[in-house]
C-alpha cells in the first residue's frame, strides 16, 4: 500500500509581487497567478486524485479551486497547513522590515543565524511550523494507511509549509529547508511506502514554460 502526496504551492499573489511578508495575512492571487493555476490544472488533468486538502488562506483556496474545480472532489480546508506566522513583520516588505519600521536587528539576527528556535517577533519559529504541519500531515497519512489501498492526496498550501514536509522527507535539519526552492504553483511529489518517504519531484514548474506570452493565448483562442 502506498500514498502519493502531491504538494502544490499557491499561485502568484499580490504579496509575492510586492515582496511582502504575508504569513497568516490574506492576499489575493494576481492575474498571472490565476493563469499559473489554470496551467497546473491542465498539467494534472490525467492524474487521479482521491483527496484534496488546502490551507484556509484565500491565496491557497483560490489556487485549489482553479486546479480541482472540475473533479467533483470536496476540498478539505485545514488551517494547520497555513504559512509560518511572521508576527509583526506581516504586511511589510523586506526593506520596510529592515529599516523603516525598526526591525533591523531582529531581521539581521534571523538572516545570519536562521535558527529554528528563533521566533519571528510575536510570530512562530520553524519548530512551531514543523510541529503544526507535520502533526497534521501525520494524522492524514495514518488515517489513509488504515484504508489499506493506494491513494493519491493533493495538498495546496505555502512555501514554508511545503519546505517543512520536503525537509522531513529528506531528513534535513530545519534550518536548511530554506535551501529548497518553491516557486509559485510549484509541483512536488512524495511517495510514502509504509513508513518511508521517497521524494520523486521538487519545484516543478515546467508546465509554465513558453506559455505566458504565446502558447497559452493560442490555446485559449482554440478552445
Amino acid at each position: 500500500m502506498s500514498i502519493k502526496l502531491i504538494l502544490i504551492r499557491h499561485a502568484e499573489s499580490d504579496g509575492n509581487v510586492q515582496k511582502r511578508f504575508c504569513g497568516f495575512k490574506d492576499v489575493n492571487l494576481t492575474q498571472k497567478g490565476i493563469w499559473q493555476a489554470e496551467r497546473l490544472s491542465y498539467r494534472l488533468k490525467g492524474v487521479q486524485v482521491d483527496e484534496v486538502y488546502c490551507s484556509d488562506l484565500k491565496r491557497a483556496q483560490h489556487t485549489a479551486e482553479i486546479i480541482f474545480k472540475d473533479r467533483g472532489i470536496d476540498i478539505i480546508i485545514d488551517p494547520k497547513f497555513r504559512e509560518i506566522n511572521f508576527g509583526i513583520w506581516e504586511g511589510y516588505t523586506f526593506d520596510e522590515v529592515k529599516s523603516k519600521y525598526g526591525y533591523g536587528d531582529e531581521f539581521n539576527l534571523w538572516l545570519e543565524n536562521i535558527n529554528e528556535k528563533i521566533n519571528f517577533p510575536k510570530g512562530e519559529s520553524l519548530i512551531d511550523l514543523n510541529h503544526r504541519v507535520m502533526t497534521e500531515l501525520g494524522k492524514i497519512l495514518k488515517r489513509d494507511k488504515k484504508v489499506n489501498e493506494d491513494k493519491t492526496i493533493a495538498l495546496v498550501c505555502h512555501g514554508g509549509s511545503i519546505r517543512v514536509i520536503l525537509g522531513n522527507a529528506l531528513n534535513l535539519k530545519l534550518k536548511y529547508i530554506w535551501n529548497i526552492e518553491q516557486d509559485s504553483t510549484a509541483l512536488n511529489i512524495i511517495n510514502y511506502y509504509d513508513h518511508k518517504a521517497f521524494v520523486a519531484l521538487i519545484n516543478d514548474t515546467s508546465y509554465l514554460e513558453d506559455w505566458w506570452k504565446s502558447g497559452w493565448l493560442k490555446e485559449k483562442r482554440d478552445e
